[in-house]
């Protein structure tokens, strides 16, 4: 098995392990090294190809790695993550979330405050092409625009047809905006069995290339294609088209429930929480200090990690500080025995921390790397400015 597969607690050194208050993330540098260059080998080397989504570290340590191998056109769904981004190095950053209200007026004034990076966002909606449209007036920027296409996630996005060739005409029209292309988020790709996933993935491709040959022959010209979340980023690699961009996150840190698709087996899991155990409330029972507070939640209670030694333990409780499991057998695991907690769910469990211990290949620590897109940063415009 490769050794990258499923880094051991053992490898981390005891001294290390005694030197770190639990619970506390973890990444690994070589390993988020070895899921970069598996992401650039899928598309051939080539960087434009790339668009990955910051959402999943929200490291700037991680962004500037990206961008030292040459991807510098990323992707983000806040404010505070366009801001990090900037800061480190990408110089074409889309904010994949609708800007409408205020948020409008904070995309544009980032894009004064950086004027040699080029900030877009996407519209699928009359309000936020007119909040927009306003922001980028008052400013005097220009962002990028694509339209926002709804490939069957059923999240946001245009439907029909006919609505996105005006949108096209509309965005085309507008001073400060750069009609840039299309973007579809296919995050239901993951959702299918092994069988289906290529099918569908196909069906996405299909269904952006077909609306863009509408569209250019309504005379505006389509740039860019952008798609792909982590499941169905593999199966676009392998057919790349022209001006095809694609954004994968979650494969940089990769984690257990991507972990279960057999086409990203080349991805490694390279962000772990630590924790230990707290309580002994049964002779089955165990109680980690892994609440809900320090891993991502999202998933179903009893599915959110799995825990180094226990991977066939059930999860009982998982509240704000505690999580219990139960195993058959629970022999040598007392109060302060550490293991490492592997989420199902990288990006959100990132969130919960202000920074991640770096542990090297020698299992000592490589450094402190603050999570500095952490929260959202000012919820009121005007300190913005």
């Amino acid at each position: 098995m490769n050794s990258l597969q499923n880094p051991p607690l053992a490898q981390i050194a005891p001294d290390v392990l005694r030197r770190i208050c639990s619970p506390a993330l973890l990444f690994f540098p070589e390993r988020i090294t070895a899921n970069i260059q598996s992401m650039m080998r899928m598309v051939g080397y080539d960087p434009a190809r790339l668009r990955p989504h910051v959402k999943t570290h929200k490291c700037g340590k991680i962004v500037r790695q990206l961008v030292n191998e040459g991807i510098t056109r990323h992707k983000c769904a806040t404010l505070r993550e366009a801001e990090v981004l900037a800061e480190n190095g990408a110089t074409d950053i889309l904010l994949a979330y609708p800007a409408v209200g205020p948020l409008a007026i904070g995309l544009a004034r980032l894009a004064a405050k950086w004027p040699k990076v080029l900030f877009s966002t996407v519209i699928d909606s009359p309000t936020g092409w007119a909040d927009l449209s306003n922001a980028v007036r008052d400013t005097r920027v220009q962002l990028g625009i694509f339209l926002e296409i709804d490939v069957g996630h059923g999240r946001t996005g245009v439907s029909e047809l006919d609505f996105a060739v005006e949108f096209a005409r509309m965005i085309s029209s507008i001073p400060g905006f750069r009609f840039r292309g299309l973007h579809g988020y296919d995050g239901h790709v993951g959702s299918g069995s092994p069988e289906e996933r290529p099918v569908l993935a196909a069906r996405v491709r299909e269904h952006l290339t077909s609306w863009k040959q509408v569209i250019e022959r309504a005379g505006f010209p389509v740039e860019t294609l952008i798609m792909a979340g982590s499941p169905s980023f593999p199966h676009h690699a392998a057919h790349l088209l022209p001006g095809m961009e694609l954004s994968p996150g979650t494969v940089v840190l990769h984690d257990r429930g991507y972990g279960k698709h057999a086409e990203l087996s080349c991805f490694v899991p390279a962000v772990a929480v630590l924790t230990r155990v707290i309580g002994r409330p049964t002779e089955n029972r165990l109680t980690f200090d892994c609440g809900s507070k320090a891993i991502a939640c999202d998933q179903p209670a009893g599915a959110r990690l799995v825990l180094e030694g226990l991977e066939n333990a059930r999860g009982v409780l998982h509240n704000e500080e505690h999580l219990v499991v139960e195993a058959d057998s629970t022999e040598g695991w007392v109060v302060g025995k550490p293991t490492l907690a592997w989420p199902v769910h990288a990006c959100p469990t990132s969130a919960w921390y202000d920074e991640a211990i770096a542990i090297d290949a020698s299992g000592n620590i490589a450094g402190i790397w603050p999570i500095d897109a952490r929260g959202r940063g000012s919820r009121i415009i005007e300190l913005l400015a």
